[in-house]
């Protein structure tokens, strides 16, 4: 079976809508590479089960790879998932910079930016203690 298959199966097993488009999904790859930096992510694919790995609750010290060179996919390389695969993205906009063993980590801030690029593109999100999700797909 293929992927889009198994997806398209997944879809209507579980009574869910399609919430992004690929113009979308475009859309918001164009606002990440007019940041300061690309914000951290993680993406559950819709075949995928929710697991630890999805918790994202908390500010990383690394960019995210969103794989801006490929077109028709979220993530860089080997983790690329196609936008019709995705369920969600969590984005966190905030990048924690290490200063030093007894210096806190530095907290750089992108979260004004990052939300004027999903109202300029006009996409739907939930906000959760700094963390933004973007909805592939939805649940009726």
């Amino acid at each position: 079976m293929l992927l889009k298959e198994k997806v398209l199966r997944i879809v209507m097993e579980k009574n869910m809508f399609s919430v992004m488009n690929n113009t979308k999904w475009r859309e918001l790859k164009q606002g990440i590479s007019e940041l300061p930096f690309p914000p951290s992510f993680v993406i559950k694919a819709i075949y995928e089960e929710e697991t630890l790995y999805h918790q994202f609750d908390k500010d990383v010290g690394y960019h995210g790879d969103w794989g801006l060179y490929l077109d028709g996919y979220l993530g860089g390389d080997m983790y690329a998932i196609p936008f019709y695969a995705v369920e969600w993205i969590k984005v966190r906009p905030r990048y924690s910079e290490r200063q030093g063993r007894l210096i806190p980590d530095k907290i750089i801030d992108e979260t004004e930016e990052f939300t004027a690029i999903l109202k300029k593109y006009n996409i739907s999100y939930e906000e959760d203690n700094g963390c933004f999700i973007i909805y592939g797909y939805r649940s009726i």
